[in-house]
């Protein structure tokens, strides 16, 4: 007997997600769903499930995203000015989240460590460890080769640099390796993130988890605390760390939301 669900594709400046209306679905629901909306909205990169009763963000893969936890967050507040606090899948702490004045919606992300407590390196991937995903940042240098394969095959290059992500050592549900350009007096990334329980392997046109990875990376090394981040897009998302020392209270990360014409969707599993 086929089963109806209902969802919403937002565009947090890139990184398209389906929300799915209620989260009632077992795990094996949530991959055969996942895939039908990948299947069915080829530029739609990732599908969360958000709660009817309370504010939760459940991802398909269990990992911890930004950027859908900021479409929840605008979803919520029903596009509207506030603040709220939400519980999402893959964090261990409450993320609190509003929508500006001018906007802009934002997700607060507590981090409580020591950059050296999340940061290591091993050659030259600088590895950033956040609640449910582990990052590893290249920078401009030792991506340039990476850059000009995956402008010229994508697929081959997704490949490659995913074969470099099975060797992470960590239990992570999501991990990704973030490539790094000089984009005049900003930053642009280029990453690339495995979902390893659904086995999704994107090059995303943008990445919330991998520019606040990013902003600790260049921090480690230039120790300035606010960063404007060039998506693959075109489009910027900013993150702010609120700092001690070499101590990381919490990253602000925002950006706009763009919603999908057409409002709500309909699929069947």
């Amino acid at each position: 007997m086929m089963k109806n669900f209902k969802y919403k594709i937002l565009n947090p400046g890139g990184n398209k997600t389906a929300l799915v209306i209620g989260s009632c679905y077992s795990n094996f629901e949530k991959k055969i769903i996942n895939e039908t909306i990948l299947r069915e909205n080829k530029d739609v990169e990732q599908v969360g499930f958000i709660s009817n009763k309370e504010n939760s963000l459940e991802m398909a893969g269990g990992e911890f995203c930004i950027n859908a936890t900021r479409c929840a967050i605008w979803e919520y507040l029903n596009k509207k000015e506030g603040n709220i606090k939400i519980q999402v899948s893959g964090c261990k702490e409450i993320v609190e989240g509003g929508i500006s004045r001018q906007r802009n919606v934002y997700a607060k992300i507590k981090i409580n460590k020591r950059i050296n407590d999340i940061m290591s390196i091993k050659g030259k991937l600088n590895y950033i460890k956040l609640d449910g995903i582990c990052l590893a940042v290249i920078d401009e240098n030792n991506s340039k080769e990476y850059i000009k394969e995956l402008k010229i095959n994508e697929e081959k290059t997704k490949n490659k640099l995913k074969k470099i992500m099975k060797k992470f050592d960590n239990g992570e549900n999501a991990v990704g390796i973030i490539l790094l350009e000089a984009n005049q007096e900003s930053i642009k990334i280029y990453p690339i993130i495995w979902v390893k329980t659904i086995d999704t392997l994107f090059y995303e046109t943008a990445c919330g988890s991998g520019s606040l990875a990013v902003a600790i990376y260049k921090n480690s090394i230039l120790g300035i605390t606010c960063f404007e981040i060039t998506q693959p897009s075109g489009y910027s998302i900013n993150v702010t760390l609120n700092m001690c020392s070499d101590y990381i209270k919490e990253a602000v990360v925002s950006g706009k939301i763009i919603e999908e014409n057409g409002g709500i969707k309909y699929g069947k599993f």
